[in-house]
């Protein structure tokens, strides 16, 4: 695939992998209009997670069969689940009375037609961003944790398993499982399955379906909730999605950090179904017992995307939760102390058994043992956040930035939200608590993001862009009073036409979104030579591209991870002996050879490891090492100074990337 013009049909696949699922279920459950719209990927993303986690314990193979499967079992539980659950009924029943507009009428297609508009004009504008980043679909990142998703993805495609639960077999020894939230790599792994595309291609293209698609739909939610069905402010929403270099740029540029980039894009309409039970507006456009339903099938695909997005979700809500909570116990004491106290014990309970089961995953213990030491001051770190400019890029964006306060004055005065604005003054500090302190209590507030500063920094979006998009329909409101003459400003199609095109003039006049751009397209690049950042340099590249000359999928490949070499995983589809860097569960054979290889032409033990592993080859790419440890060297002894000994013979070259073949083993020529 040489052009993006190539991927269009495997973007309609993904997005069709993205939409229909969720769309079936909804469909069942009699949901439709804009709502369906918004909540169709979210719901799709469940479907898939949980049908990749079923398929093993079924001995089905992973594919787009498994995939019908599970969408018509979620279907016939959402038809049994309305049919049987009284308050389900009784929502159903009363979904087109009342409650919004009807969903068949000129109005509520009106506004469809206008947030659809929005969501194509991010669609356009992320398009324009990963198009001037990277030249073709063929392309992948270069950042650390780029080459763990690329090889997953291509392990799920390899075994046909894309479960949560065997997803990062590839790391493990054999028989070994583990948890890892692993939505998006079933969703890639799909397209791949799909399509026949390549892992790299399949990456991009669903982070462009995520990116353009799924995150502004998400947001379009949250601002229905939040304002109702204005047009210009849903046309916001979409489009000013796109907006923002916090988000969903920043984490392709860091990482990249994909699932964490699909559980950003699915938290708007968390927040969105929580308001809808705990706080439902006037103009909600479905019943708190539907929106509990949609928050039931919300769930799985946001703990299998990754599970830190419920707690995104927790943080922006976190101001009104809190008055709700103060509210009730303060109602309780004021009918009588007993039940106050009752109350107040309560929560105590439900929050100390929320931690205990919190604190006895090992996963969760985990997030502590992060910490990101501080590389600004305070309160710049606090302006970068609030003028969307987080590191690596510096220009703020004013004009966002302002947009965002004249949402938040309007949300709190003229919609009686005061509580955004909390929320907002909330999330502008967590970036700075991870990026400018060092102290340990910052760490603890922000473990849930591995007090992560681009994970952190993608988080102000998450309020900020439907908080822009009530401020660009106040200046639109006000425009024709000001000038009445202007058809573009006076009619109500002049000003979604004019809320579509301050949107793209926001984006792409902001010199931050090419800074961006710029550092996203770095991230991309293959420089000819080594150059100590990426992981692999274009001599390197072609020799990987070379493999299936001279090897097969069956042959096991040394290497030292930290030189790139373990992407010849996804790139080339080849067993490597160390697919990914972190990889510290190994196997006393693996031990062996990670210290000992050089010297399995004459040594019977370091022989015998390598026959019961497998190895065959030593792909070596030198002692050009990416930035994770000062000296990995040490840590791959054996393989490091292994293409010099007398077990291996050079079968192929290109500049410096060397690949050798296994002749002599424990003194025997093989």
């Amino acid at each position: 695939m040489t052009s993006w013009i190539e991927a269009v049909p495997a973007i309609i696949a993904a997005l069709l992998i993205l939409g229909v699922p969720g769309a079936a279920v909804l469909a069942v459950l009699r949901l439709r209009g804009l709502a369906a719209l918004c909540l169709a990927p979210a719901v799709s993303v469940s479907v898939v997670s949980v049908s990749a986690v079923v398929a093993p314990a079924i001995h089905l193979p992973w594919g787009w069969p498994v995939l019908l499967l599970g969408t018509a079992i979620a279907a016939v539980a959402a038809f049994l689940a309305r049919r049987l659950i009284p308050a389900l009924r009784t929502a159903v029943q009363d979904a087109p009375h009342g409650r919004g507009t009807l969903p068949g009428s000129v109005s509520a297609r009106g506004t469809v037609v206008a947030a659809t508009v929005g969501v194509l004009v991010a669609l356009a504008i992320t398009t324009v961003f990963l198009t001037v980043s990277a030249a073709n679909p063929e392309q992948f990142t270069q950042g650390y944790d780029s080459v763990f998703h690329l090889n997953a993805t291509e392990y799920a495609v390899q075994t046909k398993d894309a479960s949560s639960f065997a997803v990062s077999g590839f790391i493990l020894p054999p028989g070994k499982s583990a948890f890892y939230p692993a939505a998006w790599h079933g969703l890639a792994s799909l397209l791949v399955l799909l399509t026949g595309i390549s892992i790299p291609a399949a990456t991009n293209i669903m982070w462009l379906a995520v990116s353009g698609v799924v995150w502004p739909l998400a947001c379009v939610f949250l601002t229905l909730i939040l304002v109702g069905e204005k047009r210009t402010v849903l046309l916001g929403a979409g489009a000013l999605a796109a907006a923002f270099p916090a988000f969903p740029y920043l984490l392709l540029q860091y990482g990249s950090v994909y699932p964490n980039l699909l559980s950003n894009a699915l938290v708007p309409v968390g927040v969105g179904l929580v308001l809808l039970i705990i706080r439902p507006p006037a103009h909600a456009p479905l019943a708190p017992a539907m929106a509990l339903t949609l928050v039931v099938l919300f769930l799985p695909g946001a703990a299998m995307a990754q599970p830190n997005g419920v707690f995104s979700i927790l943080l922006v809500l976190t101001p009104l939760l809190a008055y709700l909570l103060f509210a009730w116990l303060r109602t309780g004491y004021k009918h009588t102390r007993r039940r106050g106290w009752v109350r107040t014990a309560l929560l105590v309970l439900a929050a100390a058994a929320v931690a205990g089961i919190l604190f006895a995953l090992p996963q969760f213990r985990s997030l502590f043992n992060y910490t990101s030491p501080a590389f600004m001051a305070f309160p710049l770190a606090l302006l970068r956040n609030f003028t969307h400019a987080p590191d690596p890029i510096w220009f703020p964006a004013v004009a966002l930035a302002l947009l965002v306060l004249l949402g938040v004055w309007t949300a709190a005065m003229a919609h009686r939200m005061r509580w955004l604005l909390v929320s907002l003054v909330l999330i502008t500090f967590t970036y700075a608590l991870a990026a400018g302190t060092n102290l340990p209590l910052a760490n603890v507030v922000m473990a849930p993001w591995w007090d992560n500063p681009e994970r952190i920094a993608a988080l102000m979006p998450l309020v900020a862009v439907p908080l822009a998009a009530v401020g660009l329909g106040r200046c639109l409101d006000w425009l024709p009073a000001r000038y009445p003459r202007v058809r573009l400003v006076s009619t109500r199609p002049g000003r979604t036409t004019a809320a579509a095109a301050l949107a793209v003039v926001l984006a792409f006049s902001n010199p931050g979104f090419w800074q961006m751009a710029g550092a996203v397209g770095q991230m991309y690049n293959v420089p000819a030579e080594p150059d100590g950042l990426a992981q692999v340099d274009a001599q390197e590249l072609a020799l990987i591209h070379r493999l299936d000359q001279f090897t097969t999928p069956r042959d096991v490949i040394a290497n030292n991870p930290y030189n790139g070499s373990a992407l010849a995983m996804a790139l080339a589809g080849r067993h490597m002996l160390f697919p990914y860097s972190s990889q510290g569960d190994l196997t006393p054979d693996m031990y062996t050879l990670r210290f000992w290889l050089n010297r399995v032409g004459s040594d019977q033990a370091v022989c015998a490891a390598a026959k019961r592993l497998g190895v065959t080859y030593l792909l070596d790419f030198g002692t050009d090492y990416i930035p994770a440890f000062d000296n990995p060297k040490s840590l791959y002894s054996g393989v490091t100074l292994a293409p010099g000994s007398e077990g291996f013979t050079l079968v192929a070259k290109e500049g410096h990337a060397a690949l050798y073949k296994l002749t002599l083993c424990g003194g025997v020529p093989m």
